[in-house]
């Protein structure tokens, strides 16, 4: 299995986190996987990570010439290992998903594309913007790769830029539920301590401060909502971002900048959706947020925006709260629920988990990957 990400670990971001674990997942399997992906400055060419083979090839230059370079890299191995692999999976529909299709067409091993980001903000609605990204989607229309993407709504998209003439699979992204799990009251007790987080009711958001993801908006509706709990609230935001300066005004302004806590991105991540009681994702469009997934595994409760993975994961009063990204009114009703009913809280949380386990976790999704890879390779292992 040749698994094709234009980064990788140590560089992170969803795209990177998904490639690396779903090739730990893979292996745990038994299926042979091998990385393709930019050589760092001081990188070796081949290394191994989590048990994981990463073949690092060259990427020189900036901008276009970068692209370049390293798509003709893709496409040399490809070519040149064909007997090594009996198909390519290409995270996000870059250069490296032209060199995977081409090849597909030379060697017989299909190419799958997993297009990344939600409806409309995504790598889809970025690329028609510019000549290059419409030369590549005209290429990827011709080559006619086999595409995946995270959420329902993202097949219509593909349609809309004419690239879903071939069937279309619709895979969510995977979550590790071991790492990612509900603590026990006393862990939850330690772990606030640890984090010098109050004794309250703990929102969290974890991800990029971006003006998509709404965070000034939701502190408009967590302002009055947190004043009329009958027990403080407080949210804690994981991350950065552009939008960091004006979240900070926006809490002083509504009188709540006490209850607001920044961080920066953790490596233990974990700890902190475990020390959390309510995670919140009021984003405009979405993919299927990897910090869903993750709250969901850990047993939080959800309250996010009614749209794109959000909608595809959560059942709304089951596994969590939805609410329309352009209604205050409504956002607010729904923490309030939240705000006064540690009972609810506690439910959603029980049944998100449950369905983590049962839909997104990283062993049922990588079995519907090797799914993929034998029916497109005409019944060939993987």
């Amino acid at each position: 299995m040749a698994m094709i990400s234009q980064s990788f670990h140590p560089q992170v971001g969803g795209a990177e986190r998904q490639a690396l674990e779903l090739s730990r997942a893979l292996t745990e399997l038994g299926v042979p996987v091998v990385v393709l992906t930019r050589r760092l400055p001081g990188s070796r060419p081949e290394e191994t990570i989590h048990g994981v083979a990463v073949r690092r090839l060259p990427a020189w230059g900036g901008g276009l010439l970068n692209s370049a370079v390293f798509m003709t890299a893709c496409l040399f191995w490809l070519l040149g290992h064909a007997e090594e692999y009996r198909a390519a999976h290409v995270h996000l529909a870059g250069s490296p998903a032209l060199a995977a299709a081409l090849a597909a067409r030379w060697t017989g091993r299909p190419a799958l594309v997993k297009l990344g980001g939600g409806r409309g903000i995504g790598e889809l609605a970025s690329s028609s913007r510019t000549l290059a990204g419409r030369m590549k989607l005209r290429l990827l229309r011709w080559l006619a790769p086999r595409f995946v993407v995270v959420t329902r709504d993202l097949v219509e998209e593909l349609r809309q830029h004419g690239l879903g003439a071939a069937p279309v699979e619709v895979v969510p992204n995977g979550v590790d539920a071991r790492r990612f799990a509900p603590p026990s009251r006393e862990e939850k007790a330690r772990l606030r301590k640890e984090l010098g987080w109050p004794e309250a009711v703990s929102l969290i958001y974890v991800g990029r401060f971006a003006p998509e993801k709404q965070l000034p908006f939701f502190i408009e509706a967590f302002a009055p909502a947190a004043r009329g709990a009958p027990r403080p609230a407080v949210w804690t935001v994981v991350g950065a971002g552009p939008e960091e300066a004006r979240l900070r005004d926006a809490a002083r302004r509504l009188g709540v900048a006490e209850g607001l806590r920044i961080c920066a991105t953790a490596l233990d991540i974990e700890k902190f959706y475990a020390a959390a009681d309510i995670f919140v994702l009021p984003s405009i469009s979405e993919g299927l947020s990897n910090a869903l997934l993750e709250a969901m595994a850990s047993g939080l409760a959800v309250l996010a925006s009614r749209v794109g993975g959000n909608a595809d994961a959560i059942e709304d009063g089951k596994s969590g709260l939805l609410f329309d990204p352009r209604d205050g009114a409504e956002l607010r009703s729904q923490l309030e629920r939240l705000l006064r009913d540690p009972g609810l809280v506690e439910s959603l949380g029980r049944e998100a988990r449950l369905e983590a386990q049962r839909r997104f976790s990283l062993s049922v999704v990588a079995q519907r990957y090797v799914q993929l890879y034998r029916a497109g390779a005409g019944g060939r292992g993987a």
